[in-house]
């Protein structure tokens, strides 16, 4: 089993987090290495697919050199989204997908050629935290705004669906999660600013996500803040900081 990678949290300007805000980034994973136990005790990722007779959450390197079975997951540069802002675009490193294939001819738990989940809809990724966290964001790449529209987080505490945020709000003006940089469409890449459960959902943390796919795309660089935290948490510039979703 291997230990737990987190990293020091420092997203640019539009995030500051206590000492103790964490990233998932899941870039000691090799292109293809099936998720197991990796992040146990303290993450367990699950996953499901209904198009399949296998569930698999594996890791796909957005920067693999030379052709993998889903160019659109690969970048910089990427086609659009607020992480392909400058000429210095984000390297994204490996992500999480669902597979859509189990080939693994080896048996070493690397499938040959990852490749994510096309059909619509795709499935879930399930983060199940063992100490509760008030704050999650994530990165989304190459998923287009028609997919976006079926695909959303689910946000629980104690097995209580706490609400749900559909990722078209991120890039809704109406919405309370609107994030004017976010732009969704094929080979784009966005981050998404921490969600603060006080904010949304009258509760001070949440111990698991859901997030439901509902196309072919990717995840990563989830943004965890361990609680109790210190009792500050700032998203300067953002959107989230408007109003508590009613």
């Amino acid at each position: 089993m291997k230990t737990s990678r987190f990293i020091a949290l420092a997203i640019g300007t539009s995030l500051a987090v206590s000492a103790s805000g964490q990233v998932y980034d899941f870039n000691d994973l090799v292109h293809g290495e099936i998720i197991t136990d990796q992040y146990e005790p303290a993450l367990s990722i699950t996953g499901t697919n209904p198009n399949r007779p296998f569930d698999i959450v594996a890791g796909f390197d957005t920067q693999h050199l030379g052709p993998t079975a889903d160019p659109d997951l690969q970048g910089p540069p990427w086609s659009g989204g607020n992480l392909a802002v400058s000429a210095d675009a984000v390297q994204i490193g490996t992500a999480l997908i669902i597979a859509q294939n189990d080939r693994d001819i080896d048996n070493d738990g690397v499938l040959d050629a990852p490749n994510d989940e096309g059909s619509n809809p795709s499935g879930t990724i399930d983060l199940a935290f063992a100490d509760p966290i008030p704050a999650f964001g994530l990165d989304i790449v190459d998923i287009d705004g028609t997919v976006s529209e079926t695909s959303s987080l689910d946000f629980y505490i104690n097995g209580f669906l706490l609400g749900s945020v559909n990722f078209a709000e991120f890039a809704d003006s109406n919405s309370d999660f609107y994030d004017p940089t976010v732009v969704f469409g094929d080979h784009h890449a966005n981050r998404i600013q921490p969600i603060v459960a006080s904010r949304y959902f009258m509760a001070d943390r949440f111990d698991r996500i859901v997030i439901n796919i509902g196309g072919s795309s990717a995840y990563d660089t989830f943004v965890t803040v361990p609680a109790p935290a210190s009792g500050v948490i700032f998203i300067a510039g953002s959107a989230l900081a408007v109003r508590r979703r009613r």
